[in-house]
C-alpha cells in the first residue's frame, strides 16, 4: 500500500527548514553546508518527535503506540533460537499464541533461569519460556536480538508480540517518518522549532506550535492506542516473567509450578 499523499518525508522537512534559514525552498539553491545544518535540524525534530518533552497538560518521554508495533513470528521445529527484527530494541510482554493454538503465553524469562529450564529437560513441544538475548555482534550489520524458546519447538507456532522498535535518521533512502499522515504537522513543527531554537537561539511561534500540537496528538494517540491489540507488556511495572502460581500447565521446574 503506498503512503498517503498528505504525508510529510524527509525532502519536504529539509525545505521548510531551508525556508525558515532564509536558504530558499529549493534543493539546487543550497550549499553543502547548508544541507548539512537543515540535516541536522530535521534530525534533532525527529528525535524530539519520537522521544517528545514535557510540556504542560503532557508527561515527559511519552511512548507513542505507533513506536511499539505488533508483529508475528512462525518457529521452526527442532530449532531452538530465531533471529529477530533488526529494528528491535526490547520485547515488551509476551509472546502470544494464536487463537487455535489453545496454549498459555510463551513468558519472558531471565537467562539464568531461562538456563535452568534446559537442564532440568531437554524435551521438545509447545514453548512455554522464552529468552530474548543479544547475539555476537557483526561487523558488516551490528549487533541483532534472538529469541531462545524452551522447550525447543516441535511444530511450526505461530506467535504474536509487541516490541519497542529502534528508528533510523531520515534520509532520501528513508524519506518517510513513523507515525503516518496523522503526525506530519507536529513533526513539521518539531523540526522547525529545533531551527529556531539552535539558529536563532529563541523559543518562538514554532516551539510554541509544537508544544500545543503535542499535547492533543499525545490525547489521541492515547484514544487509538487503546484500540489495539490490548496490554502485551508489564502489567505491574515489576518483573512478571513467572506464571501465575497454582497454575497447572505453565512453566514448572524440576516437577513444581512456578
Amino acid at each position: 500500500m503506498a503512503e498517503s499523499e498528505l504525508s510529510i518525508k524527509y525532502a519536504d522537512l529539509l525545505a521548510e527548514v531551508a525556508a525558515f534559514l532564509g536558504y530558499g525552498s529549493a534543493p539546487t539553491a543550497w550549499t553543502a553546508d547548508q544541507r548539512t545544518e537543515c540535516d541536522r535540524y530535521v534530525q534533532g525534530g525527529l528525535r524530539r518527535f519520537y522521544s517528545p518533552p514535557a510540556v504542560q497538560g503532557s508527561e515527559p518521554g511519552y511512548s507513542w503506540s505507533f513506536l511499539s508495533p505488533v508483529v508475528t513470528l512462525a518457529t521452526v521445529s527442532g530449532q531452538e533460537t530465531q533471529e529477530l527484527p533488526g529494528d528491535l530494541a526490547r520485547v515488551l510482554g509476551q509472546f502470544h499464541y494464536s487463537a487455535t493454538d489453545h496454549h498459555k503465553s510463551v513468558v519472558q524469562a531471565p537467562e539464568d533461569v531461562f538456563q535452568s529450564y534446559k537442564t532440568s529437560s531437554s524435551s521438545t513441544g509447545a514453548p512455554a519460556a522464552a529468552s530474548v538475548r543479544h547475539k555476537a555482534k557483526d561487523p558488516g550489520r551490528g549487533q541483532r536480538l534472538e529469541v531462545a524458546w524452551w522447550p525447543i519447538p516441535d511444530a511450526a507456532y505461530t506467535l504474536t508480540y509487541k516490541y519497542e522498535a529502534y528508528n533510523g535518521k531520515l534520509s532520501d533512502d528513508n524519506p518517510y517518518p513513523l507515525g503516518g499522515m496523522r503526525h506530519s504537522e507536529l513533526l513539521l513543527e518539531s523540526c522547525l522549532a529545533v531551527a529556531e531554537q539552535r539558529a536563532n537561539d529563541e523559543r518562538g511561534n514554532h516551539t510554541a506550535e509544537f508544544e500545543r500540537l503535542l499535547v492533543s496528538a499525545i490525547e489521541q494517540d492515547r484514544r487509538v492506542g487503546s484500540t489495539h491489540f490490548g496490554h502485551m507488556g508489564d502489567r505491574s511495572e515489576a518483573s512478571t516473567w513467572l506464571p501465575r502460581r497454582g497454575d497447572t500447565d505453565g512453566v514448572t521446574y524440576n516437577g513444581v509450578a512456578l
